[in-house]
């Protein structure tokens, strides 16, 4: 290897090393629902339970108490420079495991129209957070707004009947996408896996359309409350894919795939193991579920046509995976009935948009090394990258099957 290659190696070992330090989805974000009528402002906030432990600073306070005692800090409503009062004392309401939700109230003086909304929640702990907010006037068809730290207040006329379109939806939907596909770094440490073995446009452009068609369906169906998935079973199953794809990269590279299945499997195993014993961790029928598929997966030839069958249809239940956690992301937003469809296709295109661009672009600068021979000793990057990938998965699988962060 030239000097050329070693340096090209070194910066996209550094770069990875650098995103290891990064949460998967490493822009912090919460969400919440706001229905405002004439006799009061009724809102539910709902952040993930990792994100809350962000303002731990007493650890003997419940994540509950604590998000709690957060928002009734710095959440108001006021009209002009007067304070709209809480009605009643902020609730917890039940959620879905791996989130947390809160019900507050306020009323304001039906005569003014005018009203102030101030959403200042963790910009103190994380100055990147965003927080969307859904906001419902009155019966009229619900609307985004994103706070962020350096805009943290929003002015809604309550007397306002100006619906938005499908067009205006859709949009906003297809933003969201895209900025979802970017800031989830998981998602792209999974396309990149992917993409290390790749060498022809066909096979490209059958991963692409596999993982589309999988993400696609399980997105559809638990946005539209078909399924409604585990959250931390999905995020850890994420992480899982990313671990998997990348140990696959190195099977092939270097022939070991029955060595390689059967670490993988051994592993599983002892982590279903402490679930018996200490009770900590993912249930024991998806570790033993994820320890065949990992035996399946891996304890074959590559040479095969049944192993490249195999493989599109590997890629589709990533695919599958992947989606669930994208529609978690899209339901937090608090859908209202009329734009679940509008958001749904729009949230859905702007993943593909995010995705096709971060492929591309990853192709792009593969062919360009390798025509330019700035690399000569392919497998060896493949298995560098592989094997810091895998380390990669394997962290979130385990911190997310934990509830670490």
């Amino acid at each position: 290897m030239n000097t050329r290659s070693t340096k090209t190696v070194l910066t996209i070992i550094s770069l990875l090393f650098f995103t290891s330090f990064v949460h998967a989805h490493n822009r912090s974000q919460s969400f919440s629902d706001w229905t405002i009528t004439k006799d009061k402002i009724a809102v539910i906030f709902t952040a993930k339970s990792r994100e809350i432990t962000r303002l731990k600073d007493n650890y003997k306070a419940s994540l509950d108490s604590i998000y709690l005692d957060h928002l009734t800090k710095t959440v108001k409503v006021t009209q002009g420079n007067i304070n709209c009062p809480s009605t009643v004392p902020a609730t917890s309401l039940p959620s879905h495991s791996g989130t947390l939700r809160i019900g507050l109230e306020f009323r304001c003086d039906p005569q003014l129209d005018n009203i102030n909304i101030y959403v200042n929640s963790f910009f103190q702990v994380a100055t990147s957070h965003v927080h969307y907010a859904n906001i419902k006037i009155d019966g009229v068809q619900s609307y985004q707004h994103l706070f962020t730290s350096q805009q943290p207040q929003h002015s809604v006329n309550a007397s306002s009947t100006t619906q938005p379109n499908g067009l205006s939806t859709l949009t906003q939907y297809v933003v969201l996408g895209i900025e979802h596909i970017f800031g989830g770094i998981d998602h792209i440490a999974f396309l990149i896996a992917l993409l290390l073995l790749l060498r022809q446009l066909r096979e490209l452009a059958w991963m692409v359309a596999g993982f589309t068609v999988g993400h696609s369906l399980t997105l559809g169906m638990a946005t539209l409350g078909w399924i409604i998935p585990d959250l931390l079973v999905t995020e850890a199953a994420i992480g899982f894919t990313i671990a998997a794809v990348a140990a696959e990269n190195v099977a092939i590279t270097t022939g070991r795939y029955q060595q390689i299945a059967l670490v993988s499997a051994i592993g599983l195993l002892l982590i279903m193991l402490i679930k018996l014993i200490w009770g900590a961790g993912l249930a024991p029928t998806s570790i033993f579920g994820l320890t065949l598929f990992t035996l399946a997966y891996l304890w074959k030839s590559p040479n095969t046509k049944d192993s490249q069958r195999l493989k599109l249809l590997i890629i589709i239940a990533f695919g599958l995976i992947h989606g669930f956690g994208f529609a978690g992301a899209l339901t937090d937003t608090g859908l209202s009935n009329t734009a679940v469809v509008w958001a749904l296709i729009g949230f859905n295109l702007g993943i593909e948009i995010g995705q096709i661009f971060i492929i591309a672009t990853v192709w792009v600068v593969l062919q360009w090394l390798l025509i330019k021979q700035y690399v000569q000793s392919v497998r060896l990057i493949v298995d560098i990258l592989s094997a810091l990938l895998c380390a990669l998965g394997l962290y979130w699988f385990i911190v997310r099957s934990y509830a670490i962060i």
